[in-house]
C-alpha cells in the first residue's frame, strides 16, 4: 500500500508539473500574440468568467493534479540548500551625492556623474517642443521622450524651490547581474528572471535590497533608469518592462509618489523629487521652533523643520506601482528599503540631547547607524525545477511562494553580540500573510518590544513574544535584548502562520509544530536564525570589530511619542472591499492603463453604498477638496472568506477602532498606512490630507487583487501646490504621455 501510495503522489507530481509547463507555454504564446485571450474561451479553458478553469493537465489547482503546497504547484527545488548555512545579506546602503543649483533654478549632479541637471518641469516638454532633437529622445527605442515623467504644471515638481534637492542618488532597474543566486546552492538566476536596482546609470541589477538613509530637512532627488528589456516578451514568463516607484509611504507630490498612471519605458528614466517634508507642516510649528521636529545636521546638533513631531516616520520602502502588473514587478525585485531619520530617531544611541531616543544602533557615525539597526525584507518564492523563479499570472486570489526569503537570500542567519538589537521588520509577500516568534532552542518564545507600526513610534513599547499577523506591505520594528544569551546561542525566527491560498491564512501553527514542519506549507516554521557571537564586523565602520565588552548604549524609553487626539470630522467615508464587482473591462474601459490579455476583475471597491468599481485611473473614486480637512473612513470587508490588506498613499491614518472587535495594543490609536481587514471585520480611521496636491490611490497591497484589480484613484485638491483642480489622466505610451479628462464619480465626495 505504501508503494502504491508513493507511486500516486509521484504521478500527481509529474501531472501537476505538465500542467505548470503547458501554462507556461500559453503564457509565451498570448504575450507573442501567437494565441488570444478569445482563443482560450474557446478552449475552455477560461470559464465565463474570465477565471482560470480547473482542467487536467493545464491547472494545477485541478484536484488529481494538486501539488499540495500553496503555490498550487510542485514544491521548489532546493538543490540541497540547508537552512542556516548562508549569512544574512546585509541590505545595500546607497552613497549620496550632494545636489547644486544652477542660475535657471536647475538641480545639477556632480559633473563626474555626467547626468542632464534635474528640473521642476519634465524633459517630456523640451521632447515636445522639438521631437527630433536627438538630446531629448529615448536612445533605446530611437522614438518618444528622454524622461517618463508627463509633460506640463500638472506633473512638475510641486514647491520646489522650498524642497530644493540636496542630495541625488542615480540608480537603474535592470535585469540581474550574472550568477545571482538566492543561496550559493541554488543555480543562478537568468538576468530576466530577477528585475531589481543596480547603481548608476546603467548598472546591472543587484539581488539584495538596496536601502537609502534619508532625513528629514534634506530633500532627495532619486534619478531611476529603466534598463529593462526594450521587448515586453523579454521576461521569462513574468513581468512588465514598464515601472513607477512608489514610496511606501511618505509626504511626497503626486508626480513622484508612483502611482499616479506614469510609468515609463525601457531607455527612459524619471526624476522622483522625494520632499522629506514632515506632515503638517502648513499648520503645526510652522516656525520650525519645536526641537522635536528635527533631523540630525550631521555634526551632533539638530536641524529643525515645521511639522507635527508626532507624525515622524522611520521604516519605509519603496517598490513598484505599474499597475496591473505590481504583483509580477515587485515579486521579480523591484523594491528597495529607505529609512527616515529625525532628531528623535537618529540612529545614534549614544548622543543624549533630551531630544534623541537612543533606540539600539550604533555610534561609528553621527546618524543613520544599522550596526544594531537591521532591515529584514520578508518574502516568499517558488520556483522552477531548473531553479528559476517563478510566478503564477492566472491566479486572481493571490500567489504564495513555499521558500522563505531574507533581504533575497534563503533562510540566511546573523551573527548579534548579546545586547539590545533593533530590527525592522517589513513583509514583502505578494500576498502572504506572516506571523513571526523568536524562539529560543528549547522551543520556548522570548520575549521581545514592539516600537512602531507601519514606520510610526507607538505611543509606549508594547511588550509581545508573538507579533500580530502581518500583512503585505506592513511594517513591524521590534527590539530584542539578547544581552541574556551566551555566547553560541542561538535564536530562530519562526513564521507561525499557516496559509495554503491567496485568500486568507488558515490559522497558529503552536512553536512545536512549526519547527517540525507543516507539509502543507513549508513557509511555517523557522525562517531565519540569530547566533549570538563574541564579535562582529562593523557595518558603519567597515575594517572595525565590535566585541561583546563593548557597552551598551541603548534604551528603549517608555514613553515614544505622544497620541495624536480624535476629533470631529469634516466628512466621513464608508469603503467596502468586494469580490465580484462585475465590472466588464469593454463597458468602462478597465485596462487604462493597459492590462494582460487573459486579465479579469474580479475586485472591486464600493464607496459610500454606490456600485461596485475596480481600476481605472481614468475614473476619480474619492476626491478630497480641501488640504487640512479632518476626515474619518471606515474600511469594510463583508466577506468571511477573504482577507484584505488596505494601503492608503500619501497619508497615515489614526486608528479608532475595528468595529465591535478587539484592537490591540501595537494599532489602538497608532499611526499606520495599511490596514489588515480581517475576514468580516472592519477597520476606522482618522486621516488628514495636506502639503500637495494630485492623483494618488488606495487599494488592496495584496498586490495580486491590487492588479486584479482592488484599486480606486483618491484626487487630492491643494491649489496652494499648483494642484487646485482634478488632474488630467496621462496614458503614458512609447512615443510620449497622452492626456484624457477623467470622470468623476458620484460618490467621489
Amino acid at each position: 500500500m505504501v508503494y502504491l501510495r508513493e507511486n500516486a503522489d509521484a504521478a500527481r507530481r509529474r501531472e501537476a508539473e505538465r500542467a505548470r509547463q503547458n501554462r507556461l507555454e500559453v503564457v509565451k504564446a498570448l504575450s507573442t500574440g501567437e494565441i488570444t485571450r478569445r482563443d482560450l474561451f474557446k478552449w475552455g479553458l477560461f470559464t465565463a468568467g474570465g477565471a482560470l478553469a480547473l482542467k487536467h493537465g493545464f491547472s494545477p489547482y485541478a484536484q488529481s493534479a494538486y501539488a499540495a503546497v500553496p503555490t498550487g504547484t510542485p514544491a521548489s527545488p532546493l538543490f540541497g540548500a540547508q537552512k542556516f548555512t548562508q549569512p544574512l545579506n546585509r541590505v545595500r546602503t546607497q552613497t549620496p551625492v550632494a545636489m547644486t543649483r544652477d542660475a535657471a533654478g536647475n538641480a545639477l549632479f556632480p559633473a563626474a556623474l555626467g547626468e542632464r541637471p534635474a528640473k521642476r518641469l519634465s524633459y517630456h516638454n523640451d521632447f515636445s517642443a522639438n521631437r527630433r532633437d536627438p538630446r531629448y529622445i529615448n536612445p533605446l527605442s530611437k522614438r518618444g521622450p528622454i524622461e517618463g515623467r508627463p509633460p506640463g504644471e500638472f506633473f512638475a515638481h510641486q514647491r520646489w524651490d522650498e524642497f530644493f534637492p540636496k542630495v541625488g542618488y542615480v540608480s537603474s532597474l535592470a535585469p540581474v547581474a550574472d550568477g545571482s543566486a538566492f543561496h550559493p546552492a541554488f543555480p543562478a538566476q537568468q538576468p530576466n528572471s530577477v528585475w531589481t536596482w543596480g547603481e548608476g546609470k546603467s548598472g546591472r541589477g543587484i539581488a539584495n535590497p538596496f536601502l537609502v538613509k534619508a532625513r528629514y530637512g534634506e530633500p532627495i532627488m532619486f534619478r531611476t533608469y529603466n534598463n529593462l528589456p526594450l521587448l515586453r516578451t523579454d521576461n521569462n514568463g513574468f513581468g512588465r518592462n514598464e515601472t513607477q516607484l512608489h514610496f511606501h509611504n511618505a509626504h511626497n507630490g503626486a508626480e513622484s509618489d508612483g502611482a499616479a498612471n506614469v510609468h515609463h519605458f525601457p531607455g527612459t528614466f524619471y526624476d522622483y523629487r522625494w520632499s522629506t517634508a514632515l506632515a503638517r507642516r502648513d499648520m503645526i510649528n510652522t516656525g520650525a521652533t519645536d526641537r522635536r521636529a528635527s533631523a540630525p545636521d550631521g555634526s551632533g546638533g539638530l536641524n529643525l523643520v515645521p511639522g507635527d513631531w508626532r507624525e515622524l516616520q522611520g521604516t519605509m520602502w519603496c517598490h513598484d506601482h505599474r499597475f496591473f502588473f505590481t504583483a509580477e514587478n515587485v515579486y521579480k525585485g523591484n523594491l528597495g528599503l529607505i529609512n527616515l531619520y529625525s532628531g528623535r530617531d537618529r540612529g545614534n544611541e549614544v548622543l543624549n540631547d533630551g531630544v534623541n531616543l537612543r533606540l539600539p544602533s550604533g555610534s561609528a557615525l553621527d546618524w543613520g547607524n544599522v550596526d544594531f539597526d537591521v532591515n529584514l525584507m520578508m518574502t516568499d518564492a517558488a520556483f522552477l525545477p531548473s531553479g528559476q523563479l517563478f510566478f503564477d499570472i492566472f491566479n486572481t486570489d493571490g500567489f504564495l511562494g513555499d521558500v522563505p526569503l531574507v533581504n533575497f537570500g534563503y533562510a540566511p542567519y546573523l551573527e548579534v553580540l548579546p545586547r539590545k538589537y533593533r530590527f525592522r521588520i517589513a513583509n514583502g509577500c505578494m500576498s502572504r500573510f506572516l506571523k513571526l516568534a523568536l524562539v529560543k532552542a528549547d522551543g520556548t518564545k522570548i520575549p521581545f518590544q514592539m516600537i512602531a507600526n507601519d514606520g510610526n513610534f507607538l505611543v509606549n513599547p508594547v511588550i509581545l513574544t508573538e507579533l500580530d499577523q502581518q500583512a503585505t506591505g506592513e511594517r513591524y520594528d521590534i527590539v530584542v535584548d539578547f544581552s541574556s544569551f551566551r555566547v553560541g546561542d542561538t535564536i530562530k525566527v519562526v513564521n507561525l502562520l499557516q496559509q495554503t491560498n491567496g485568500r486568507m491564512p488558515d490559522f497558529d501553527v503552536p512553536v512545536a509544530q512549526a519547527l517540525a514542519g507543516v507539509a502543507v506549507d513549508p513557509m511555517v516554521g523557522a525562517v531565519m536564525e540569530f547566533r549570538v557571537a563574541s564579535s562582529v564586523k562593523s557595518v558603519d565602520a567597515p575594517g572595525t570589530t565590535i566585541f561583546s565588552s563593548a557597552i551598551d548604549n541603548s534604551q528603549v524609553p517608555a514613553i515614544l511619542t505622544e497620541q495624536i487626539p480624535i476629533v470631529a470630522p469634516v466628512r466621513t467615508r464608508v469603503i467596502e472591499f468586494v469580490r465580484g464587482a462585475n465590472d466588464s473591462r469593454l463597458a468602462n474601459g478597465q485596462c487604462v492603463p493597459d492590462c494582460p490579455e487573459f486579465a479579469n476583475f474580479p475586485w472591486g471597491m464600493k464607496i459610500n453604498g454606490q456600485p461596485a468599481h475596480s481600476l481605472n485611473a481614468n475614473r476619480v473614486s474619492l476626491l478630497v477638496p480641501k488640504p487640512g480637512d479632518v476626515e474619518h473612513w471606515t474600511y469594510s470587508n463583508p466577506s468571511i472568506t477573504w482577507d484584505h490588506p488596505i494601503h492608503l498613499h500619501f497619508e497615515e491614518g489614526v486608528t479608532m477602532n475595528r468595529g465591535g472587535a478587539p484592537v490591540p495594543p501595537q494599532e489602538l490609536n497608532a499611526r499606520k498606512d495599511v490596514w489588515r481587514l480581517r475576514p468580516g471585520g472592519s477597520v476606522q480611521f482618522q486621516v488628514r490630507f495636506g502639503e500637495f496636491g494630485g492623483s494618488y490611490v488606495a487599494h488592496c497591497h495584496n498586490t495580486v487583487h491590487e492588479d486584479f484589480a482592488m484599486a480606486a484613484r483618491v484626487q487630492l485638491i491643494n491649489a496652494a501646490t499648483g494642484r487646485g483642480s482634478i488632474t488630467p489622466t496621462p496614458n503614458p505610451t512609447p512615443d510620449g504621455v497622452v492626456f484624457t479628462t477623467p470622470t468623476v464619480l458620484p460618490e467621489a465626495l
